[in-house]
């Protein structure tokens, strides 16, 4: 099967939606700042994947490019600031 027939716009916005409640429960419900953290990485990938879905189906290659590089510097930002 191809990227473009498993995920899908739709499935990655369920799956992410489905995630962000859970955690933000999770978290609110334990008061840890883990499930925040957590949070904040479901939305780091899901604005990969939602990049790297454009970049496959949509017509201009150069802003699906640009998107998936500031979707993976906004992971990375977010990654380095959970650890120090």
């Amino acid at each position: 099967m191809k990227y473009i027939e498993v995920v899908t716009e739709s499935r990655v916005r369920a799956i992410s939606l489905i995630l962000l409640l859970i955690f933000m429960s999770l978290g609110w419900y334990l008061n840890s700042s883990f499930w925040y953290n957590a949070v904040i990485f479901v939305v780091s990938i899901a604005f990969i994947l939602h990049s790297l879905s454009y970049y496959l189906t949509g017509g201009n290659k150069t802003i699906g490019a640009i998107a998936i590089v500031a979707s993976i510097g906004f992971c990375l930002f977010n990654l380095l600031r959970v650890l120090l």
